[in-house]
C-alpha cells in the first residue's frame, strides 16, 4: 500500500529518473537498495538516526557501495536521505518500480525464490505468471530464505504463494480440519 507522501516522492523520483533518461536503471537500483538498506539493521540506523548529521548520512550516497550506480540513482538517494525518508524508501521504490512497469505497459509482479534462479528460469516463471493473471509482467525477483523452496509471487493485490511452507501449511491446516 502507499500513501499520499510516498507517491509523491515516487512521483518526484520518476521525474528525475526521466530527466536524466535512467528510469530503468533508478528503478533497478532503487529496489536493490532500498532491500539492502532493509536487511541491514547497522546500516539502516545510521542513516534513519536523526541524531546524525545530514551530511554525514548523505555521505552513504558517495560511498564504493553506489560507484556503480547512475548518477541519477544517487540524486534519488541524496533526496530520500536530506528528506529524512529512509524509512519509507523501499515503499518509495516500490512505487516507482510500479510506475515504471506501467510505464511500459507491464505489471510488477515481485517474486521472492530461496536460492538464486538463472535466466531462463527467470524466463519460464515469468511466462508462466503471464498466462496464470493474463497481464505483461515485470518481474523484479528476490532471494527470501524464508521462501524454502518453490516461489511466492506478489502482483499488485494479488499473492500467489507456492513456497514450500505455504504448502505444508496447507497441508497442515487440512489435516486437522
Amino acid at each position: 500500500m502507499t500513501n499520499e507522501r510516498t507517491n509523491r516522492y515516487a512521483e518526484a523520483l520518476v521525474a528525475i529518473a526521466t530527466a536524466e533518461h535512467a528510469l530503468d536503471a533508478v528503478e533497478s537500483e532503487l529496489l536493490t537498495v532500498a532491500r539492502a538498506i532493509e536487511s541491514n539493521e547497522s546500516l539502516r540506523r545510521q542513516l534513519t538516526d536523526a541524531n546524525l548529521p545530514v551530511g554525514r548520512r548523505l555521505a552513504f550516497v558517495e560511498t564504493e557501495v553506489l560507484a556503480a550506480a547512475h548518477p541519477a540513482t544517487r540524486s534519488c538517494l541524496a533526496m530520500v536521505i536530506a528528506a529524512d525518508r529512509v524509512g519509507e524508501l523501499t515503499a518509495v521504490a516500490e512505487e516507482v518500480a510500479r510506475r515504471a512497469a506501467a510505464a511500459r505497459d507491464e505489471e510488477l509482479a515481485e517474486v521472492y525464490v530461496a536460492v538464486p534462479i538463472d535466466d531462463a528460469r527467470k524466463q519460464a516463471l515469468k511466462e508462466a505468471l503471464e498466462r496464470a493473471t493474463g497481464r505483461r509482467l515485470e518481474l523484479k525477483v528476490y532471494v527470501d530464505e524464508s521462501v524454502v523452496g518453490g516461489v511466492r509471487a506478489t502482483i499488485g493485490d494479488t499473492v500467489i504463494d507456492g513456497s514450500l511452507a505455504n504448502r505444508l501449511g496447507s497441508l497442515r491446516t487440512r489435516a486437522g480440519a
